[in-house]
């Protein structure tokens, strides 16, 4: 009996031997290590290639706002710099933010000019001091020429955007800033010559906010104040002349220096309202380049071209020109609230020359009686279209003076240039207005979610689409699938 049972435990050993051989053999174990030889292939070509990639500093952003990636403005400027410039990262040793390090590092990629560096603040105590006085706070730049040491410092601050939740009572940051502030930085330390703004006071001009002063300093513009009726000429070092609403008019004296200042090659940027109707004198400036101001407040006939409920907040076409050009590049609305209609004068001299700048649809017209308890349009309202923004330009002997006409009181106030594409338009005409000292101004990017903006019959369409056409074609399809079954 012992025998019998050695005799199948030697048989089943073989058996078990057999098996194992043949499954090594088989054809499941080909195909099994064909398709193991092949993926081993394939992880060791990835790995090689990531080796060869990361040897020769390749990098490829991936984020759906490119954050890493340089705007094409930015890259310009950078390849026509030719002074040796550095841009220090201030931060401890490891408390750099990798964004802000990323950002830096596209520029020295992209020219032999300029370079970036880490600093440690504790380690270099007193670097910072012999650009600036103020407290330096961690992950902040200075942007140094080292050809004349001219220098600009970016605090941390600037270099993001916060938000602030009145819920939980805490901001988080929703946008980076960082390629806006170094460039505008490079621009600062490099340029000879930047635009020098001057903004007229003394008849109750609506003031400008913060919004304003922060894009002139990004676009590296100075702004300087200017009381005409105690000045027997403008300043020679005035680029730019911004009447931004006045509530009281010029005297007579006031606008023959202003005019004799665009004589000379001077360009101004003009906004108004409605009551700007009754400024004789101001509104002789206007009429003396060729646009007439109407009566009353424009309301838009065209659903499309403003926003919901609000006929008299224009939503206006934006004319293809190189000062609407971010506006359309970046694909954005330019809102002009309260706005009143300009149109070309009947006659006018030769020399000028008027460009559109934002123009309403046919169907707006201008309210008279701007008290009516209606907006719909009465007997005696003008009929459109209107343009809400002009350029006139008037070239006499070779010399060209330009004038920015934009009729809404509120169309550069805080909430219209950080909202809307209407702080685009402003840095796109300050831009045209400097000629050489070309100025760039490079938006910040989100790193939160977008919001879409639509207009009062987008907002019906959509409506129309979840509210009715939706439901309806789910149960449309409902009873075409159960009716089809009942046949069966």
């Amino acid at each position: 009996m012992n025998d019998n049972m050695n005799s199948n435990e030697v048989k089943n050993n073989k058996n078990f031997i057999s098996n194992i051989k043949e499954s090594f053999s088989g054809r499941k174990f080909r195909s099994g290590a064909y398709v193991t030889a092949v993926s081993a292939i394939v992880i060791v070509i990835v790995i090689v290639i990531n080796m060869i990639i990361s040897q020769m500093g390749f990098q490829h952003d991936l984020t759906s706002k490119k954050l890493y990636t340089l705007s094409q403005d930015t890259i310009k400027l950078i390849n026509n710099i030719e002074q040796k410039v550095t841009i220090y990262l201030l931060a401890e040793t490891g408390t750099v933010d990798p964004d802000f390090q990323r950002i830096a590092e596209e520029y020295d990629k992209r020219s032999d000019y300029i370079t970036f560096a880490h600093k440690d603040p504790i380690l270099y105590p007193k670097f910072a001091s012999q650009y600036v006085d103020d407290e330096i706070r961690q992950n902040s730049f200075i942007v140094v020429n080292d050809d004349n040491g001219r220098a600009k410092y970016l605090d941390y601050s600037e270099l993001i955007v916060s938000q602030f939740d009145y819920n939980t009572m805490s901001s988080s940051i929703t946008g980076l800033d960082v390629e806006g502030e170094l460039t505008s930085a490079l621009q600062f330390v490099t340029s000879e010559e930047l635009p020098t703004i001057y903004v007229v006071e003394g008849h109750g001009e609506k003031e400008l906010g913060e919004g304003f002063n922060s894009l002139m300093e990004r676009m590296n513009v100075e702004v300087k104040s200017l009381t005409t009726l105690t000045m027997d000429m403008v300043p020679e070092d005035c680029g730019i002349l911004l009447i931004n609403t006045p509530s009281s008019d010029f005297s007579e004296d006031e606008i023959s220096m202003i005019k004799d200042y665009m004589a000379s090659g001077g360009n101004a940027i003009l906004t108004l309202d409605y009551k700007s109707q009754d400024f004789a004198n101001y509104k002789s400036l206007i009429e003396y380049y060729g646009i007439e101001v109407t009566d009353g407040i424009v309301i838009e006939g065209d659903s499309n071209m403003h926003l919901p409920n609000y006929p008299h907040f224009l939503v206006p076409d934006v004319i293809n020109h190189s000062i609407t050009k971010p506006v359309i590049d970046n694909k954005v609305f330019v809102l002009s609230p309260v706005s009143t209609g300009l149109v070309e004068v009947e006659t006018k001299r030769s020399s000028l020359s008027i460009e559109p700048l934002l123009q309403t649809s046919d169907r707006a017209y201008a309210k008279q009686d701007i008290y009516s308890d209606t907006l719909s349009k009465d007997e005696g309202d003008i009929q459109g279209p209107f343009a809400i923004g002009i350029l006139a330009s008037d070239t006499f002997d070779s010399v060209t003076s330009n004038m920015a006409i934009f009729s809404a009181e509120t169309i550069f106030d805080d909430s219209m240039i950080d909202g809307y594409g209407n702080g685009r338009l402003l840095s796109g005409t300050i831009s045209y207005m400097a000629g050489e000292a070309e100025v760039i101004t490079i938006p910040s990017k989100s790193i939160g979610p977008e919001y879409i903006y639509i207009t009062q019959q987008q907002g019906i369409l959509w409506g129309a689409l979840v509210v009715v056409v939706l439901p309806l074609g789910i149960l449309v399809t409902g009873i075409v699938v159960s009716v089809k079954r009942r046949r069966r």
